[in-house]
């Protein structure tokens, strides 16, 4: 079916090519853009608030986060029972570094006084610029401009420059600075995907105390007792008094300070917050003074050095990621955006993921799902590969826990791994679409299948990508069988697959075929390593069982519509009444109860179709297109993760009108808030998946056992992609037009690839 939410008349930011331009301050759009003006840096994220806060009455969710870092609460339930999940994990709120106020003859500047007001985030360099005039009721101009960046080379610094201008006066302003841990929380009642979360609910105050020109919180998680420490320093001209008295309420601490202005002179001021965690147990007062040595650093460094540095980073991160686009700035704008906020809410220190928000709002409390794996990873392994690293090494982390959690579900081998979680705890308190999700261990797989294909790194595998794989394939067969009924197929029963309007089936064909695609792959790398076989303890015998599971694999099908069946039970149902549904009933899981939903054939998000764009060569494109045909009018796409596999899948089989229709709803998904919830954070899959629209879906990349494969489709309407990819240590620049594609290898060795299954041969500074 046509997709239902349909974009808004006109973008809430406006259009340009590497810069996100706020020219606009409506009170409708403030909380839409606190996220889309959100910076990170895949520890520390802040949303784009403006320094003084929100104006008074207008809908906002101010929100600073430490991902990685969580706050622990107990599930309640009317009713439990065995192996439930016991406690939701809340990715951690920390107290807001960025208030910077001003008033001028004891009149608050604020935006209800701005005779004109721009921002504007600019993507090259991830700095959040801000230029707006004021008056006051006297007739004083003030002209106040910000720069605003969270460091990408120091993870625990945040950095604000705030320079003043008096237009036509001299004289004193007031400047209040502020670190505030008791900022309201934010709850959207009736929407499980939003959740709650509250600074008041995560922190526990342990000690706070003003020092010179700054000041310093300890606080405790609830429920993990991380401990966290949080603490500023202004950086003021030589001589500027501080205003008696300090605020120091719980929570609250602020510093005020006398600034002279001369009219027409800017003076500039700079904020520096620094935040650091430590687990359970640390030593605090060693937390406290690392926390003071990295502020000091920042201040000895100085604000033109912090901001170099930054600016070098994003350089070398877009030398190597950007995806040019030539003839649509939307469309370029929004394909820059989502690998901007791919690389500010990614962790990067191998003991933490990334959010299904990001670090970017409050939406599904900050868990992590199987979007990392299907989404992520796939892009950051031929971009940035050793950020994917990192992420698989969370995981790898995790895997104690999911170990722990497969006892609990009555699995005496192998590992499941938690549908939703930061610690590493089952989170998810629906099991129908929770921990019934068990495809979250060939989601694993699949990432490390799709890191090694691209990286080659042997050491990753030796050293944590096999054990993945041996344990989580060793559940497959703790939770399938060969039912002795069925001509000894191999079967999995009592699932739910990506279609969450769908649960608890038996044989849902994607979980089947991922589930054959993990097995065959870790008996491949088994059997030509037999030293990983024997270190991991896999038994010939045990061997032998997975390659037997694989080939029995039982994957549903209907020989009179020849197509894939969803599972055993779909093609069953009654249809969803479609045509009597009208379109404020979208999304259906917020005005049906999940019984009248499982009842139909519906589907939420590509399930069988997702199955056939992971498999790749291995379903034949007639297939393919027939599976199509069937499930996506079938379809709702309430997922955001929904349109950009649509868009491969469309482009896999010939459609590109369709492709492109799909691939415009994804590169845009949140500039244009298509889903009407980005005001609680950002769709990170859907943006990982726009640049899969692309790659895959119009330029034929893929990545396979036996090579890299270059197929480009691409819409007339684009005009060209040119874009890059790092595979098995080497730099490619890849440009693609409706008639030729033009490959060049900027660093590496020697390079045979298949362009429309032809073998090529590229060497350095040669090109096809």
């Amino acid at each position: 079916m046509t997709t239902q939410a349909q974009p808004p008349s006109e973008t809430v930011l406006a259009l340009a090519a590497w810069q996100l331009p706020d020219n606009d301050y409506r009170p409708a759009d403030y909380m839409l853009k606190e996220t889309l003006l959100s910076l990170g840096n895949g520890y520390l994220g802040t949303r784009g608030s403006f320094e003084e806060g929100a104006p008074a009455g207008v809908p906002h969710c101010e929100g600073t986060y430490l991902n990685g870092v969580y706050s622990s609460e107990p599930i309640v339930y009317g009713e439990s029972a065995y192996a439930f999940a016991k406690h939701n994990h809340k990715m951690l709120q920390v107290a807001n570094g960025k208030v910077l106020c001003v008033s001028v003859d004891q009149q608050s500047v604020n935006i209800g006084g701005a005779l004109s007001h721009q921002r504007q985030l600019d993507m090259q360099s991830g700095v959040l610029h801000r230029n707006w005039i004021w008056q006051s009721q006297s007739g004083k101009q003030l002209q106040l401009q910000s720069r605003r960046f969270i460091s990408q080379q120091r993870p625990q610094l945040l950095v604000i420059e705030l320079t003043l201008t008096a237009l036509n006066f001299s004289g004193p302003v007031t400047l209040s600075s502020a670190l505030d841990a008791a900022y309201a929380g934010y709850h959207k009642a009736d929407d499980p995907r939003v959740g709650v979360m509250s600074i008041a609910d995560s922190l526990s105050l342990r000690q706070q105390a003003l020092l010179p020109q700054g000041g310093q919180m300890l606080h405790q998680a609830k429920g993990s007792d991380s401990w966290v420490v949080a603490c500023w320093q202004d950086q003021l001209p030589a001589a500027t008094p501080s205003l008696p008295p300090a605020i120091t309420a719980d929570n609250y601490l602020q510093q005020e300070y006398q600034l002279h202005l001369e009219q027409g002179k800017p003076l500039s001021v700079h904020k520096l917050v620094v935040y650091q965690h430590a687990a359970a147990g640390a030593d605090t007062a060693q937390l406290c003074q690392q926390a003071q040595q990295t502020l000091q650093d920042a201040a000895t460094a100085g604000f033109n050095t912090l901001l170099t540095e930054q600016q070098q980073w994003w350089q070398q991160f877009w030398q190597g990621a950007d995806l040019e686009i030539a003839g649509d700035l939307a469309l370029q704008q929004g394909i820059r955006f989502n690998l901007f906020s791919l690389a500010q809410s990614a962790g990067r220190n191998g003991q933490s993921n990334i959010a299904a928000k990001g670090l970017t709002g409050p939406g599904y409390d900050g868990h992590y799902f199987w979007d990392t794996e299907v989404y992520v990873i796939p892009v950051m392994s031929l971009l940035q590969p050793g950020l994917a690293r990192q992420l698989l090494a969370h995981r790898y982390s995790q895997l104690p826990a999911a170990r722990a959690r497969a006892r609990q579900m009555s699995h005496q081998r192998g590992a499941l791994y938690p549908w939703r979680t930061i610690g590493g705890e089952e989170c998810s308190a629906y099991f129908p679409a929770g921990t019934a999700q068990y495809h979250i261990n060939a989601a694993i797989a699949y990432a490390i299948r799709s890191y090694y294909l691209a990286s080659g790194d042997r050491d990753f595998m030796a050293s944590m990508g096999m054990e993945m794989l041996v344990e989580t394939s060793r559940l497959w067969l703790e939770l399938g069988f060969f039912n002795p009924r069925a001509g000894g197929r191999f079967e999995i029963h009592q699932v739910t697959g990506p279609d969450e309007y769908t649960a608890i089936v038996n044989n849902n064909y994607y979980t089947n075929a991922m589930v054959k695609l993990q097995l065959s792959f870790c008996c491949e790398l088994l059997t030509a390593e037999p030293t990983w076989a024997n270190r991991l303890g896999v038994s010939s015998e045990e061997l032998a069982k997975w390659q037997q599971a694989a080939s029995q694999m039982y994957l549903p099908y209907d020989s009179e519509l020849q197509i894939h069946a969803q599972d055993d039970s779909f093609l069953q149902k009654q249809r969803w009444d479609f045509a009597n549904t009208p379109a404020e009933k979208y999304p259906l899981l917020l005005h049906f109860h999940p019984l009248v939903i499982y009842r139909h054939q519906v589907l939420k998000q590509a399930d069988t179709v997702l199955a056939n764009v992971l498999l790749d060569d291995q379903i034949s494109p007639a297939q393919k297109a027939r599976d199509l045909a069937y499930y996506e009018p079938l379809t709702t796409h309430d997922s955001s993760l929904s349109a950009c596999i649509h868009s491969i899948a469309f482009a896999e089989t010939g459609d590109i009108t369709r492709a492109q229709h799909f691939f415009g709803d994804s590169a845009r998904m949140d500039l244009d808030n298509h889903h009407g919830n980005t005001e609680v954070g950002v769709h990170i899959a859907c943006m990982a998946g726009s640049w899969l629209s692309l790659v895959q879906g119009f330029a034929g990349v893929r990545v396979r056992a036996d090579g890299l494969y270059l197929a480009p489709k691409l819409p007339p309407q684009l005009g060209q992609l040119r874009f890059h990819l790092q595979y098995q240590q080497r730099l490619l620049r890849i440009t693609v037009t409706a008639t030729e594609a033009r490959c060049e290898l900027l660093r590496g060795e020697p390079l045979t690839l298949y362009l429309h299954g032809k073998p090529v041969t590229l060497t350095t500074g040669a090109h096809l």
